[in-house]
């Protein structure tokens, strides 16, 4: 296990090229994310060889490492490096030929090891963990033959995952750059948004009524800040709600709160596609449901809101320090391009297709992700065996 090094700031770089240094606040949960990272010259990064991440690492926020969202963990992805570790962030190597680097990530992945985690945090303001902590975990180990046979079952249901995922990524940026085509090269007009489309608030809970239901709300946790919709953020809920908080398939959703200090997510607009779990989807408070009047194509709608003029403008309007929300007023006073309505229409028909492609993806990641996540226990556990033939060593 390896714990980061203290780089100081004055030695940052603003250059693009340079490395990126992973910090707490870039661990997401299973993933890295990238938006905001700090870097260091990349003429440099051989003076700090032994804080060099490798493409399978598993990594730990050792600050707050459990949030609402889940475990902040990830493992190194080919597109996560060069870059170097920070302190505060654990890293697990294996050290012994009986435990294989990919069962290990498993294992930092699985729910026993998040609740053992939340177990033993401590710390009031900031909860932490210790190294100590980390390495007191323990867990049954397979046979390295059939660790490795665990490692490519999960590892290929994760490789589809993140190529569903991918794939949704590449759609949302063509329709946003299709979009921006359509704004550039027509006559425009501009409006406030109050006058094309109507806000309505999502509905406050209590955890009590967070259970199993057929009804769920669509959280802040919906948002991903590349712009796309994670079906991983609803939570079942059994609480009153008003029929316009209801989200309908297709409509879309605009963030007002944002939980971190970069406004990643707050004025992100999203496209809620149908749930293949939830028969009715409920927005929570901290997300406006946006509806178009006068005719407006709800892609059309989509379209304005996935803009980065209107990212710019909300978070040019946020208020807050940990906890940043939207002002009341800055949707429906953003001046937002208009185009003729039969060019309107023609943007829709245009990405229809890719918004049902986005649909498809995100049902078959929900089905997978609820598939690995009722494998991995049963596996880890022993109580479900993977053969191990075929698996090269």
């Amino acid at each position: 296990m390896t714990f980061g090094f203290a780089f100081r700031s004055a030695e940052f770089s603003e250059e693009p090229a340079d490395v990126r240094l992973l910090r707490g606040d870039n661990i997401g949960q299973g993933r890295l994310r990238w938006g905001g990272a700090k870097r260091f010259p990349r003429t440099r990064v051989g003076e700090f060889e032994r804080y060099q991440l490798a493409v399978g690492d598993a990594v730990i926020a050792m600050d707050r490492p459990w949030i609402e969202a889940g475990l902040k963990y990830s493992v190194v992805r080919e597109e996560d490096v060069p870059s170097l570790l920070v302190q505060r962030v654990a890293r697990l190597r294996t050290k012994s030929d009986s435990l294989d680097q990919g069962f290990l990530g498993a294992v930092i992945g699985s729910a026993e090891f998040t609740n053992y985690v939340i177990g033993v945090q401590t710390g009031s303001a900031v909860p932490h963990i210790s190294g100590g902590q980390i390495g007191d975990f323990e867990f049954e180990l397979p046979d390295v033959g059939e660790q490795r046979a665990i490692t490519a079952t999960l590892g290929a249901l994760d490789d589809k995952i993140e190529s569903n995922r991918h794939a949704a990524d590449t759609l949302v940026a063509l329709i946003s750059a299709l979009f921006e085509q359509v704004i550039s090269s027509r006559e425009v007009v501009y409006a406030p948004l109050g006058e094309l489309a109507r806000a309505v608030n999502g509905r406050s809970y209590k955890s009590s009524e967070l259970q199993e239901s057929s009804t769920a709300l669509v959280t802040l946790k919906s948002v991903d800040r590349n712009g796309g919709y994670k079906e991983s953020g609803l939570k079942p809920y059994t609480g009153p709600h008003k029929p316009e908080q209801e989200v309908r398939p297709g409509e879309i959703v605009v963030a007002q709160t944002d939980l971190t200090q970069g406004a990643e997510i707050v004025g992100r607009g999203v496209r809620v596609p149908r749930s293949g779990r939830y028969d009715t989807l409920v927005a929570s408070l901290d997300l406006a449901i946006v509806r178009p009047l006068a005719g407006m194509p709800v892609e059309y709608l989509h379209g304005l809101l996935s803009s980065e003029a209107f990212r710019q403008h909300c978070r040019a309007h946020v208020t807050g320090t940990t906890v940043l929300h939207l002002a009341k007023d800055a949707m429906p006073t953003w001046s937002a391009p208009i185009v003729p309505p039969d060019e309107q229409e023609r943007f829709a028909e245009s990405v229809r297709p890719m918004l049902a492609r986005m649909d498809a993806l995100s049902e078959e990641s929900a089905r997978l992700v609820a598939l690995r996540d009722a494998l991995l226990p049963e596996i880890l556990s022993g109580r479900v065996r993977v053969p191990v033939e075929g698996v090269v060593p």
